[in-house]
């Protein structure tokens, strides 16, 4: 494994483990019963960053650009 795909996959490891701690923290500080915004949008940042690492990964193992931006369509059913 080359050493840029190693620190990829370490990244994710490290994000996947933050993320079971912030969804903890998130439960046990809720404000009036409902989340506080700031965390969210940490956490969705967190997980938006390493989706555009791993898309920029993608594109260049695939050898076309890799996309400028990453859009997240936060459209729930």
């Amino acid at each position: 494994m080359i050493e840029q795909d190693r620190r990829l996959l370490a990244r994710a490891a490290q994000l996947n483990a933050d993320f079971g701690r912030a969804v903890s923290d998130l439960m046990a500080h809720q404000h009036d019963g409902q989340l506080p915004a700031d965390a969210l949008r940490a956490i969705g940042r967190s997980l938006g960053e390493l989706a555009a690492a791993f898309l920029a990964r993608e594109s260049e193992l695939d050898g076309h650009p890799a996309p400028a931006r990453v859009v997240i369509d936060a459209h729930t059913e």
